[in-house]
């Protein structure tokens, strides 16, 4: 019979996930992991198998806060053109609170794996996907899907992705929140949704 966890799941996943975003996978060891967490070596085992079961498990928790973040950006009211601003603006608000402008999880792990793990790529395609469907179905209910001058929904939502993105990236390299800003203003005006 198995015995009950004797730790607090989510605790050990909120240490996790801080060892892996600062450290990369390859970085933070099942030893550092224990240690932030309070949580033994043999429990971090026992109960997920291995590193990289832990790290899956901790990178699709982060994954869903990202199709979150898009979906509650997506809700704002007013125009599509807002709803834009709102997502560049709470991007740029993550980047500049992350410890050392760490970026993205979901970006980290796609550089770090490449196409070495297929559960992590597949996991990031479909966090991509699920997050261009939010973005999609705001430009569609507003400007339809047809090919306008801005294109059909779909490429404008793949694009609008790319540039927070390139958002996070640049926030890395520690371009100002300011300068970030004034980036993201000057493409959500160029695309004349409001």
């Amino acid at each position: 019979m198995a015995r009950p966890r004797q730790f607090d799941d989510a605790s050990l996943r909120a240490a996790a996930m801080e060892e892996f975003w600062s450290r990369g996978f390859e970085g933070a060891s099942v030893g550092d992991i224990a240690a932030a967490s309070g949580i033994g070596n043999g429990s971090l085992y026992a109960a997920y198998g291995s590193k990289l079961g832990l790290f899956l498990l901790v990178l699709e928790a982060y994954c869903r806060t990202r199709i979150d973040l898009v979906r509650s950006a997506m809700a704002t009211e007013g125009s599509a053109g807002a709803a834009i601003r709102a997502l560049l603006d709470a991007i740029i608000d993550d980047c500049a609170a992350q410890p050392g402008r760490r970026g993205c999880l979901m970006l980290n792990s796609i550089a770090e794996f490449g196409e070495r793990n297929t559960e992590v790529l597949e996991l990031c395609q479909a966090t991509t996907r699920d997050m261009e469907a939010e973005i999609e179905r705001r430009l569609a209910a507003e400007v339809g899907t047809g090919t306008g001058d801005i294109g059909p929904a779909y490429v404008l939502a793949a694009e609008i992705l790319l540039v927070s993105q390139g958002l996070i990236q640049a926030s890395r390299l520690h371009a100002p929140a300011t300068e970030l800003r004034e980036i993201a203003r000057a493409y959500a005006d160029r695309l004349g949704l409001d």
